[in-house]
């Protein structure tokens, strides 16, 4: 028969240590007369306890530091060391290059110190969490019917990630037997144990390469403080051009008669190098199988812009000359900031301790929907003074044309051909032949119109436009054509920003036989207030190109805006009803592209040119519109109304810096702010339970000295013999001790589970 065994007191169980007997009152409280030795033993647990709390609470402050550091976003500069902010890149300078990778080396040494500093802070971690384990083990064991076996050597175990899958750690807190009472709030007690310390294993395995993430700067792009310049109030696009200093060379006399050939002096060769560079680009086009056509540039004061297209390229967008010349004071200050004697002239320093700046300037700017078509022209003239102008091939779609679709007519209103608010028409010089009195040339109309209308043989859309010109009246009189009732007609979706407030420019094509013939073009006009963006660096970006950023998509249910024709009479430097000079370079292609357009179709390479050279032409009239704008606000909050048009310049610099820039460095924030209510936690443990931590060789010590009272018999399962308790206490000599669980009741080894 299986040997049984009576349970035992704390008293009787601490009698197997001690030569005398004590009785379980004065076992705990009672000390004996101390040793020195003994008493110097228990001042220096005392004071290592202390300071254990102190170095735990300590790690929090480089935490703290590396927290502001990244949610402020803290900027180092060109290098990841910085001293004292200054590692000037030199970006102008001749030794350039030689200076970058001096920077680059010191960023290698700096960021591999730096690992050193994350490891350190995870080992720091480390020993924060194994006394944290170790105080909440001692305060399970202290109370109740003490700690499983499993559990007592738990500090050691839980830095190894395998031991979140132990099964031990999940079913110590069970009961051994089935007939073993236990109370269920000790067992979910032991489970917060284990499930504390299951979190501690995760959140040690995870502090290294969170401190890394918060504690390795990166190169990141860092806007400068944000400075409000001007509030923009209106474009003049439906105004002739009209001021005194609106264009160089130009008087406000001279613009109020139409006399717009002022502006070729300045704006003449800039459109001129438009028309070169299109057929070179053209050429290379044809003649490459890989070759492309690349868009040319033009010059506003110290910077260079293109035309710039939305994401879908549906949209084309002309930065404005006037927000040009205002952001090229700012360009040249920032352009200049790159010296390597950093002159007082230049007092933007900041700049120079950047690796790369760009500039960054909110403004106005004006694009177009425009689509190219060839066909004949016919006008109606009204009782009231009133024109109808419609033009044949017209087909629905975006900026590109095809062939593919059906096609219709398309008649525009105009209030007068005389009215220059509405209209204006000029002539190309005949280079070739003018010396040929029977040569004819090519005429250009530009007029817009405030409405516009759509029909076939078979579909007017309601209109009447059918009845009006094909069946009753040809002549557009009478009373079928009601031009008012046509007009007010509710079109197609996709139709509805292309019948209001239409532009048109019509080139004649040259020759007796072609008095009717067309290619024409037709523009609506929408207005942005995107971010002019130029890279002040000079090694990359050498032609000052300034870029459009944060355009917006058209949709087909936005208005767009009333152009005055007289700006693309301005844009092309003619005077009203004037003709420009066939030497001109614009004129001399538009004189060769023209005739084979219409005869062969614009899906040609002289179709493409033509089509780029139109854009080039609206596009710079575009951005000659000027703007009217008024002084900024005092601070955002005292213009509720029109934050949206208060804009702002400021700079993007390429920097090391730290910051909360992605998932990685979220997740390295919630590692640590984890590990900081963990050092929290184990002050606050320390301060109510004053344990103090014993060695490895005290806990084996107890362990060897403890007396076997038959709590493992029969039990040979690592399981089983995990789930025996024991309630770890002090002797009068302040030696740790192991005392069995208590039990009501006896028990047997044949334990059945």
């Amino acid at each position: 028969m299986a040997p049984v065994y009576e349970t035992v007191s704390k008293s009787e169980a601490f009698s197997s240590y001690r030569p005398v007997r004590q009785t379980s009152s004065n076992l705990i409280s009672h000390v004996n007369p101390s040793t020195p030795v003994r008493r110097r033993a228990r001042c220096s647990r005392i004071i290592l306890h202390w300071i254990s709390h102190i170095l735990s609470l300590l790690w929090i402050a480089p935490i703290a530091t590396l927290l502001w550091l990244n949610f402020s976003h803290h900027v180092i500069g060109a290098s990841a060391w910085c001293p004292n902010g200054n590692c000037n890149a030199e970006g102008n300078s001749e030794n350039a290059i030689e200076r970058a990778n001096k920077l680059d080396r010191q960023d290698h040494n700096v960021n591999g110190a730096l690992q050193f500093v994350a490891k350190a802070l995870e080992v720091w971690f480390m020993f924060v969490a194994t006394s944290l384990v170790y105080d909440m083990g001692i305060m399970f064991a202290k109370k109740g019917r003490g700690l499983p076996v499993g559990y007592l050597l738990t500090h050691l175990e839980f830095g190894d990630i395998r031991y979140i899958v132990n099964p031990l750690l999940w079913t110590s807190p069970l009961p051994r037997s089935q007939g073993v009472p236990e109370k269920r709030s000790r067992i979910i007690k032991l489970y917060i144990f284990a499930c504390i310390t299951a979190m501690l294993t995760i959140l040690a395995n995870l502090m290294g390469p969170a401190a890394a993430v918060l504690v390795l700067p990166t190169l990141q792009w860092v806007d400068t403080p944000r400075i409000m310049h001007e509030t923009f109030n209106q474009t003049a696009v439906a105004q002739r051009p009209d001021g005194e200093d609106l264009f160089p060379g130009c008087s406000a006399e001279q613009l109020r008669d139409g006399n717009y050939s002022c502006t070729s002096d300045t704006y003449g060769p800039s459109l001129d190098q438009w028309a070169s560079h299109n057929t070179a680009s053209s050429r290379q086009f044809a003649q490459h199988d890989d070759g492309t056509i690349i868009l040319g540039a033009s010059q506003e004061s110290a910077l260079a812009f293109t035309i710039n297209g939305s994401a879908s390229y549906d949209t084309v967008w002309i930065p404005s000359r006037q927000v040009l010349r205002n952001m090229s004071h700012n360009f040249q200050k920032l352009r200049g900031a790159y010296v390597e004697s950093d002159p007082p002239e230049y007092p933007d320093r900041e700049f120079n301790n950047s690796l790369q700046t760009i500039l960054q300037r909110q403004g106005p700017s004006l694009g177009f929907h425009a689509a190219f078509y060839i066909g004949n022209a016919s006008d109606y003239g009204l009782s009231d003074g009133r024109w109808v102008r419609c033009f044949t091939g017209w087909t629905p779609g975006s900026i590109f044309w095809t062939d593919t679709q059906e096609e219709y007519t398309k008649c525009f209103r105009l209030v007068s051909v005389k009215d220059r608010e509405t209209y204006g028409k000029f002539s190309l010089g005949n280079f070739n032949d003018a010396d040929d009195e029977n040569s004819t040339q090519s005429g250009v109309g530009v007029f817009v119109a405030d409405r516009a209308a759509f029909y076939n043989e078979r579909e007017d859309f309601g209109s009447g436009l059918i009845d009006c010109l094909i069946k009753n009246n040809p002549d557009g009189t009478g009373e079928a054509c009601d031009w008012d009732n046509i007009f007010a007609t509710e079109w197609p979706a996709d139709f509805r920003n292309r019948s209001i407030d239409v532009g048109v420019t019509s080139y004649s094509v040259p020759g007796e036989n072609y008095t009717d013939a067309r290619v024409w073009c037709e523009h609506v006009i929408f207005q942005s207030l995107p971010t002019y963006s130029v890279d002040t660096s000079p090694r990359s970006n050498m032609q000052n190109l300034v870029m459009l950023n944060n355009l917006p998509e058209i949709q087909t249910d936005t208005i767009p805006l009333r152009m005055n024709p007289a700006w693309l009479l301005a844009a092309w430097s003619v005077d009203y009803d004037g003709e420009l000079d066939g030497e001109r370079q614009i004129v001399k292609e538009l004189n060769r592209v023209l005739p084979v357009t219409y005869s062969v179709g614009l899906i040609t390479l002289e179709g493409i040119e033509f089509a780029l050279l139109h854009f080039y032409a609206l596009g710079q009239a575009l951005s000659m519109v000027n703007y009217y704008s008024s002084a900024p606000p005092s601070s955002p909050s005292s213009a509720p109304t029109n934050q949206d048009r208060i804009l702002l310049t400021y700079a993007t610099i390429h920097v090391w810096a730290y910051g909360i820039s992605g998932r990685t460095s979220i997740l390295g924030v919630a590692v640590v702010g984890l590990g900081a209510i963990c050092v929290l936690a184990r002050f606050l443990i320390g301060l109510s339970t004053g344990v103090q931590e014993r060695s490895t060789v005290e806990v084996l010590a107890a362990a060897f000295e403890h007396r076997h009272q038959g709590e493992f018999e029969g039990l040979e399962e690592e399981r089983h013999l995990a789930k025996v308790r024991y309630q770890v206490v002090e002797d009068g000599e302040g030696k740790q001790r192991f005392l069995p669980e208590t039990r009501t009741a006896r028990w047997s080894n044949a334990v059945s589970l």
